[in-house]
């Protein structure tokens, strides 16, 4: 969904969500840590991880994200079960260079599965005005993070303590080449505080489907690999900055091997 928004796109009656704007790095973050700017208020958008809301937002999904996905997309899916082993909430993390990325990643979780997830969204980005914040979090499950840190890395750890899992992209932006960038330490720090585990994700394919920049998929059904790794999890004294390269890791052999 996100920038499936554009005005070309055949699905114009999403242009209505909070997700068309353009800016450098855009997206989902990864963490504490990334560019500055001033105070500004952040629209928050807890009610929508409510239970009516929640079960609207299913409904949602099921009607608009599984058709789209299929119709614009032929998309494999590897080792999604590792997830029904955790028994909790875990931090799922991926590599980032699409706005595909995380609608693919939601349809492949399936609908049970993304049913307790929330995705991790810029605060500058998503959430500036009501009118995107709402949307995305109602449709997506989005919610704030502060890519600089902030609240943001609160708010995250509450949901872990309330049993969401939580959908981050580490790389803090959008890959503008399509290669992986380096990680930020804001995933691991949150798993290592709550102590869940890692789900490493690789998305093969979504670059090439949808660049940066362009605003509805490719013609002709891009291929699109989803593999889900073992889970990671960290060693006792083990910090953020050690466990990030672990996770990194795991992430670029998924990518090699998809």
């Amino acid at each position: 969904m996100t920038m499936l928004m554009g005005e070309d796109g055949p699905g114009r009656l999403v242009r209505a969500f909070p997700l068309a704007r353009r800016r450098s790095g855009g997206g989902a973050a990864g963490g504490p840590g990334g560019s500055g700017g001033g105070p500004r208020k952040v629209h928050r958008n807890d009610w929508v991880r409510s239970r009516p809301a929640s079960a609207v937002r299913a409904g949602l999904q099921r009607a608009l994200l599984t058709p789209l996905m299929r119709a614009e997309l032929r998309i494999d899916v590897r080792g999604v079960e590792v997830l029904d082993g955790i028994g909790g909430p875990a931090v799922i993390v991926a590599n980032h260079s699409s706005h595909l990325d995380t609608p693919v990643l939601l349809h492949a979780l399936g609908a049970r599965r993304r049913r307790r997830v929330a995705v991790a969204a810029a605060a500058d980005y998503f959430f500036d005005v009501w009118w995107r914040s709402a949307p995305s979090g109602l449709v997506i499950g989005t919610f704030p993070l502060e890519r600089r840190g902030g609240r943001g890395a609160n708010a995250s750890s509450q949901l872990l303590a309330d049993g969401w899992s939580l959908v981050l992209f580490p790389e803090g932006g959008r890959s503008y080449t399509g290669q992986m960038r380096p990680f930020k330490k804001g995933a691991a720090y949150l798993a290592l505080e709550a102590g869940v585990p890692v789900v490493p994700v690789a998305l093969r394919g979504t670059y090439e489907a949808m660049p940066p920049r362009q605003n509805w998929p490719s013609k002709g059904r891009p291929r699109i690999g989803v593999t889900f790794g073992e889970p990671l999890h960290g060693r006792p004294g083990e910090r953020a900055g050690d466990f990030t390269p672990r996770i990194e890791e795991a992430v670029a052999k998924l990518l090699a091997n998809s």
